[in-house]
């Protein structure tokens, strides 16, 4: 039973990947186009990603999955895109939405003006992490000089400081798209082939849970972090529906949360079916 379940979700996986990107099969005369999805099977696929524990077994398969045929394995499986503010969010909200209240009531301008000063951290990118370096440069660790007495005792406190953000490995230094880091003290959002991911680590859900609309806050952050960013740009269409989503399922992504966080993600075919799980990243 649970075999057959699993190749029924691995063949629901494998469809949504022929509906977002194409599948052709390879033939001794060239390449030939798969037989197009009928609309009961459709059908089926959105059935499945709109009950949670089906989209959650769809969204493990798609994360082995590449998005061309021609690889195996876990080649090219990782995010193409992923970024973070440069600020924590509780900072991010004081410094830029304080004044503007709701990005949804406010106008173009203002929206504008409050974003202005905004800055993101490509977490794909390979470059210096910032560390020792003024506050307005580049890289999540600018600015957190360490103070004389964490010098002074040496590499015993600043290894656990920097171990907590998530960032002492050498895959912090030299990322890849497999092994990106993703940060443990701030709202990040990943973007995949298939779909994109909304990494929510423990003061993410704190902060929001102490808003008074922790959709509206989402909302604020979601639209500083894809207007900014031409990495991400591709979820601004949807994130009225995940800050919507947030609000009226907080408790649910809540009870994901297993102390480490909450991920919630959902594929290109159906943004609004989001799916949260307990936060799985090193």
């Amino acid at each position: 039973q649970s075999k057959t379940s699993d190749r029924r979700t691995r063949d629901t996986a494998v469809m949504i990947r022929s509906v977002i990107v194409g599948d052709h099969e390879k033939t001794d005369g060239g390449a030939k186009k798969s037989k197009p999805l009928s609309v009961s099977d459709l059908a089926r696929v959105k059935a499945q990603l709109l009950d949670p524990k089906s989209a959650r077994k769809i969204v493990d398969h798609l994360h082995t999955m590449s998005a061309s045929l021609t690889d195996t394995g876990s080649v090219n499986t990782g995010p193409i895109h992923a970024v973070c503010l440069d600020a924590i969010d509780k900072e991010i909200h004081e410094q830029h939405f304080v004044q503007l209240g709701s990005v949804a009531t406010a106008t173009a301008t203002t929206i504008c003006d409050a974003l202005a000063n905004v800055h993101l951290v490509n977490l794909l990118t390979a470059p210096d992490m910032g560390f020792g370096a003024p506050a307005s440069s580049p890289g999540l660790l600018a600015g957190a000089v360490p103070s004389a007495e964490t010098i002074i005792d040496g590499l015993q406190q600043i290894t656990p400081q920097l171990l907590a953000l998530g960032y002492a490995s050498s895959k912090a230094i030299l990322p890849d798209h497999k092994g990106v880091i993703v940060p443990t003290d701030r709202l990040s959002v990943l973007t995949y082939w298939w779909g994109f991911e909304v990494c929510m680590p423990p003061p993410t859900i704190e902060y929001l849970s102490a808003a008074a609309s922790p959709g509206t806050t989402l909302l604020n952050l979601l639209t500083a972090l894809s207007v900014v960013s031409p990495e991400v740009r591709e979820v601004l269409p949807f994130i009225r529906y995940i800050a919507q989503f947030v609000q009226t399922e907080w408790q649910m992504i809540k009870a994901a949360d297993k102390g480490k966080g909450v991920v919630c993600c959902a594929t290109w075919i159906m943004p609004v079916a989001m799916v949260p799980r307990p936060w799985d990243f090193p």
